[in-house]
């Protein structure tokens, strides 16, 4: 990021939230870091993006924004509001996240709730833990949609959803399964499995 649109940003979260300039360059230099250490994520890499590309995307997405405000309020000692704050945003991604899976046809495996719970059944999920994930698996996906593969950019949300495979469902409800139950060790070799297999 180049120096001129650090002071602009700097300055629009002085103005917009009332926290001190040292408290918005502390900010966005900690938020930058974050999404730079993002961007050599393995996920980036079998996303066919470059660190550089990963960047140039994160910079114009809401959960950078909400990133850098929320910061910027806790530099600023402002606990409460950078809570509120990061809240707010988390409200509006799983509206537009549900939204998205609401506009999915029933023609689809993601808009037909009865194929969705048959598939949790057979992991031994019962159908309110299945819907549960389900809805966090969209919001993962709804997040990570800005920084898709190159061939899929055209398409929407809802597009993405409704192309979601028996076998996609099933695996991203095994591994979100794994890491709602902690066992983060198992879950984490699981993603390795399915990104190297998509691969």
């Amino acid at each position: 990021m180049h120096t001129i649109e650090s002071q602009i940003l700097c300055a629009r979260l002085v103005d917009r939230l009332g926290v001190h300039p040292a408290a918005a360059e502390s900010a966005l230099l900690a938020t930058l870091e974050h999404f730079h250490a993002q961007s050599h994520n393995p996920g980036v890499v079998w996303a066919g993006l470059t660190p550089d590309e990963y960047m140039e995307t994160a910079l114009r997405t809401p959960r950078f924004t909400a990133t850098l405000m929320a910061s910027a309020l806790l530099a600023d000692g402002r606990e409460t509001d950078a809570c509120l704050s990061w809240e707010a945003y988390m409200q509006r991604e799983m509206s537009a996240a549900k939204r998205a899976h609401q506009a999915v046809p029933p023609t689809a495996l993601m808009g037909n709730p009865g194929a969705i719970h048959r598939i949790g059944r057979r992991l031994g999920l019962d159908d309110e833990q299945t819907d549960q994930l389900v809805a966090d698996i969209v919001l993962t996906l709804a997040t990570g949609y800005p920084f898709r593969a190159h061939h899929q950019r055209h398409l929407s949300l809802a597009d993405i959803l409704a192309q979601v495979t028996t076998e996609d469902l099933a695996e991203l409800l095994q591994h979100a399964a794994l890491s709602a139950a902690g066992r983060d060790e198992e879950a984490a070799a699981m993603l390795r499995r399915i990104q190297s297999a998509d691969h």
